[in-house]
């Protein structure tokens, strides 16, 4: 073109690695419209020109498991995961959303989310503004307001409970309730989800201490929502079966088997990692995810290449509700809580449950540390773990120790993992055998979910940084987090570098890449605390041709789409 072009925007000088896995090469990259234009010597000008000298310029990543859609009400850059060069987030995953809702239905289902996904009651009351619709409503509402790409699923939990009402909590459904989830699957997948996402987990349960309405649904209720999706040329299923931890069950491996044929579509499993029951139940997964393979279906679980790190507080935390005392206590007003916590005869219940029913309880009690507390007075506990606080002699067992100092503060001291050297070994192990093989996708951030709990969203960085070149070559590391999640959901504009694709593009700097400590941040609505990972390195985040952020701080643009289908 002639040198009087403008373009709206110019990346000069870069090692473009194009998303697709082939060898990075020297160009240019021109923008005209939110589209690329043009790829290799670029001449012209631009109304925006990146010097990309020294720098890998690489497609938006692409997060394919977060829970950011309540989040966005306030937070229209999905932090922290755009901080970490991602472009497109989806949304919904679990089976957990807020619509399709009934508005009586609506504090329900954020009472669900509070508890099993550990969002801010607090900050989803000062920030959160929905009332109730269907999904084009629900998205329709974010128009204009992103300042990155979303699709949302369609969960099932809000399915069931629209047709079922409380009931969905209690019992299985009707022949006619399946036909009318369907046809509310297929109004949600006409109006533009990205497919439909369910789970059964026993360890999640709602606000009110049931099993969640996904967990009461039997196989042939999922299988017939699934079978919706094979009347559409886009969508995926996403699901994390009750045996996921084993390596799914007969049973399991049956129903997902079935769920491929009636819809013809990939389904998206759960993050690839060890149980303290099921120690090999990540390999169990790749074998059944090779043999599917053999029989042309396409099943994708994910590898987990974030910090592996847990923090909790009794106050919101999920992960002992397999446990019925321990979670029947924990989904109590505080004051009830903390006066059952006290009781000695309810401790020993809780302990024989700890020693009797647990299996995903993250690590012994004794092995807890305290991360941080807000009375000063209980400052010297920090940094402190539940055995050196017995040693010390604070009285009684760890059980004992844990529920004392908790109650220090209303349950609010926040505690974290302390994992033992031969423990993280393994977990090295798991993730380098789970990256190793083809079909599983990079990603498992939770985005959005757990905030007092955990932050995944620096799994991106971490990638690239820990596993390139010694597991992936760069080239392949870019193509897990951006071609791979786009051919699988079928998302056909983004995820590589090619002409006439939505210009999605992140710019790194391979020298000073680095995902920062964990920490805790109080700026969510209400000063509410999340835990937060920060970045350096990236030098641009460019989502539909608009430098969003630069630095790792928000330009201020907002330039993202609801994504609507495909």
């Amino acid at each position: 073109m002639a040198a009087s072009t403008e373009w709206d925007l110019l990346i000069k000088n870069g090692t473009v690695v194009d998303g697709t896995g082939l060898p990075g090469f020297q160009a240019d990259i021109a923008v005209r419209d939110g589209r690329i234009e043009r790829i290799g010597r670029v001449e012209g000008t631009a109304a925006r020109t990146i010097d990309a000298e020294g720098k890998v310029v690489t497609p938006g990543f692409i997060d394919v498991h977060t829970h950011y859609d309540v989040q966005l009400d306030w937070d229209p850059v999905a932090s922290p995961s755009m901080q970490h060069g991602v472009t497109t987030v989806l949304t919904g995953n679990c089976g957990f959303t807020l619509y399709p809702a009934k508005p009586e239905d609506v504090d329900w289902l954020a009472g669900m989310l509070t508890r099993v996904e550990g969002m801010s009651r607090e900050a989803m009351a000062e920030g959160f503004k929905w009332a109730g619709g269907n999904f084009a409503e629900y998205w329709a509402r974010l128009e204009g307001k992103l300042g990155l790409n979303v699709g949302g699923y369609v969960g099932h939990c809000a399915i069931r409970r629209m047709v079922m009402g409380d009931d969905a909590s209690e019992r299985e459904a009707t022949a006619e309730e399946i036909d009318d989830m369907k046809q509310l699957l297929r109004e949600s997948m006409e109006q533009g989800a990205v497919g439909f996402s369910t789970s059964q987990l026993d360890l999640h349960v709602g606000e009110d201490g049931r099993g969640v309405p996904s967990n009461h649904a039997t196989p042939e209720e999922i299988i017939a929502l699934c079978s919706v999706l094979s009347e559409f040329a886009h969508g995926v299923i996403e699901i994390i079966p009750r045996s996921h931890s084993e390596g799914h069950d007969e049973s399991d491996r049956a129903m997902l088997m079935e769920m491929a044929r009636v819809s013809g579509k990939a389904i998206e499993l759960g993050p690839l990692s060890p149980a303290a029951d099921h120690p090999m139940g990540w390999q169990n997964t790749i074998d059944f995810v090779r043999e599917a393979r053999e029989q042309g279906v396409r099943l994708h679980p994910q590898f987990s290449t974030q910090k592996l790190s847990l923090h909790l507080r009794l106050d919101d935390t999920f992960v002992f509700d397999e446990m019925p005392a321990w979670r029947n206590a924990l989904v109590m007003s505080t004051a009830d809580a903390c006066e059952k916590l006290r009781d000695p005869a309810y401790r020993d219940l809780m302990r024989h449950e700890m020693a009797t029913i647990s299996r995903t309880a993250p690590v012994g009690l004794e092995t807890l540390e305290v991360e941080y507390v807000k009375d000063e007075a209980n400052r010297p506990l920090i940094g402190k773990s539940v055995e050196e606080l017995m040693a010390e002699g604070h009285k009684g067992d760890a059980l004992d120790v844990f529920l004392d100092v908790s109650l220090r503060e209303d349950l609010n001291v926040g505690w974290g993992t302390r994992m033992a050297e031969e423990a993280r070994v393994f977990i090295d192990h798991v993730v380098t055998n789970s990256i190793k093989e083809p079909l599983v996708m990079s990603g498992s951030s939770d985005g959005g979910a757990h905030l007092a709990s955990f932050v995944g969203a620096d799994y991106t960085t971490k990638l690239i940084t820990d596993h390139v070149p010694g597991i992936l070559s760069l080239e392949e590391a870019i193509w897990r987090l951006t071609g791979m999640p786009a051919a699988v959901h079928g998302l056909v504009d983004r995820g590589t570098l090619r002409v006439g694709a939505k210009a999605d593009v992140t710019i790194f700097d391979p020298e000073r890449l680095e995902a920062g400590e964990h920490f805790v941040a109080a700026d969510f609505p209400g000063s509410t605390e999340r835990w937060y990972v920060d970045a350096t390195g990236y030098d641009a985040v460019i989502v539909n041709g608009v430098t969003v952020m630069e630095q790792g701080k928000h330009t201020g643009a907002l330039p993202g789409e609801v994504l609507r289908g495909a």
